[in-house]
């Protein structure tokens, strides 16, 4: 089996709206997240790569910058999120059926992951993502994989 990993970093916000959350995760709040995505197959192909680097860094960071960076993540229910878009209808927010914890970023990006690889390696199906691992602070993290 080969691996490899790349990594990123982006800058968001996000709210956890559910009551029995601590109550200074309920506030908006930023954090310097680190993310890590890495890939397994069976097969190099006939460069002896699993994945070309250049073409996996740019198609995921350009998704991260596009969907993540700078942006504030709320539960798609959350009360707050109402006042927020009319105040600021151009601020860059993303919604999530539940709370935008680590795990459910490393969920969420995990699924993204597998179809942004899906595009850029059409019909490579031994090629995958394995892991994805989420820095949200220098202290915490968490990551998600399918069993």
């Amino acid at each position: 089996m080969y691996r490899v990993r790349i990594k990123h970093r982006f800058e968001m916000a996000h709210r956890l709206s559910h009551p029995g959350s601590p109550r200074k995760c309920q506030s908006i709040h930023g954090h310097s997240f680190g993310v890590t995505v890495h890939i397994s197959g069976e097969n190099l192909d006939e460069r002896g790569m699993l994945v070309e680097f250049g073409a996996l860094k740019m198609a995921w960071r350009t998704f991260i910058d596009q969907h993540l960076d700078h942006h504030l993540a709320v539960r798609e229910d959350d009360p707050v999120l109402p006042g927020l878009r009319s105040a600021l209808p151009e601020s860059r927010i993303i919604t999530f059926p539940s709370d935008p914890t680590t795990e459910v970023l490393a969920q969420w990006l995990f699924q993204k992951g597998e179809e942004i690889l899906e595009e850029i390696l059409p019909g490579q199906s031994d090629v995958r993502i394995r892991r994805i691992e989420i820095q949200e602070t220098p202290v915490n993290g968490g990551d998600f994989e399918k069993p």
